[in-house]
Parts: structure tokens; C-alpha cells; sequence
């Protein structure tokens, strides 16, 4: 095979796979929209929910982000409740995974994750073309998996300390 063939043929077979990880991370995330119809998505355990959360992104004005504190090990079951300037209730869910992406129109909000008996608070303001990433570290101990490989380019782990 021809160098510029067998190149192409790499890229046809990394791209299979790609889109393979892409077709699963959709069934292992958790994707809906609010009482109000404001679209979320969250998950991010695995390598392969990374990589889907992180393409799809830039859909979303905000990004929640929840890790232990002292290793950013991920942590699963943070529950997120996200109240716009009224008062109203938004959000409010147990996170399947460390990542919480939703499309909130124009406005305040104030965002309160609560994990065992901590909670913690936030507040950001939705621009036109904003995203807004919000971060919830924890003092729990939970160790990062061995298996976890580098950040995504732009993930919020990406050079972040807790």
C-alpha cells in the first residue's frame, strides 16, 4: 500500500473508532431538557463521555464541573440545583457523572451543589454567546482512576488544581 494510502486508511480506521466511542458515550450519559425545556447533559466518568461532552460543548452557555477537592477525582451523584433570578428552580438533579452541561437563556443564576452534608454556591450571569463554567471541588477522599488519561485540550482538568 502507498504511503498516502496507508495514511488515509489510518485516518478512516481512527475515525471509526471515534465514532464508535461518540455512538456509546450517547447511551451512558444522562441527556434531557428541564421543566422549562433549557437542554442538559451530563456524565463524563468514562474517557469515551468525555470526549462526546466535550464536542458537544459549545452547544451549552454553562459547564458544571464536580471533583474532590485535594485529587480532582471524579465524583457521580453531586446533586445540582440551579435557581434563575426569580427563584425559580431551573435544575435540580443528582449528576451522573462529574459534568453538567445546560443551555440557559440570558440571565442570573445562582447554582448550589450539595454532596453529603457540604454545599457549596455559585453564581454566574448568561451573556449572549456565553459559556460559563462553574467548578465544585469537595473534601472527600476519592483517588483518581489510574486508568484516566490526559485532559481533554479545554477540559476543565486540563492544568487545573482543586
Amino acid at each position: 500500500m502507498q504511503p498516502s494510502l496507508r495514511k488515509l486508511a489510518s485516518r478512516a480506521v481512527q475515525l471509526g473508532v471515534f465514532s464508535l466511542c461518540l455512538a456509546g458515550s450517547a447511551q451512558a450519559v444522562q441527556e434531557g431538557k428541564t421543566a422549562q425545556g433549557h437542554a442538559y447533559v451530563s456524565g463524563g466518568v468514562s474517557e469515551s463521555e468525555q470526549v462526546y461532552l466535550h464536542a458537544r460543548r459549545d452547544a451549552f452557555s454553562l459547564w458544571v464541573v464536580t471533583a474532590a477537592k485535594k485529587t480532582g477525582a471524579f465524583l457521580v451523584d453531586v446533586r445540582v440545583t440551579i435557581t434563575d433570578a426569580q427563584q425559580r428552580v431551573v435544575f435540580d438533579a443528582p449528576l451522573d457523572g462529574p459534568w453538567l452541561l445546560i443551555d440557559l437563556p440570558l440571565g442570573r443564576y445562582d447554582i448550589e451543589a450539595r454532596l453529603g452534608g457540604a454545599t457549596q454556591r455559585n453564581t454566574t450571569t448568561i451573556h449572549p454567546g456565553d459559556h460559563h463554567q462553574a467548578f465544585f471541588y469537595f473534601p472527600v477522599d476519592a483517588e483518581v482512576s489510574p486508568e484516566r488519561g490526559q485532559p481533554l485540550p479545554g477540559s476543565p482538568y486540563d492544568g487545573k488544581k482543586p
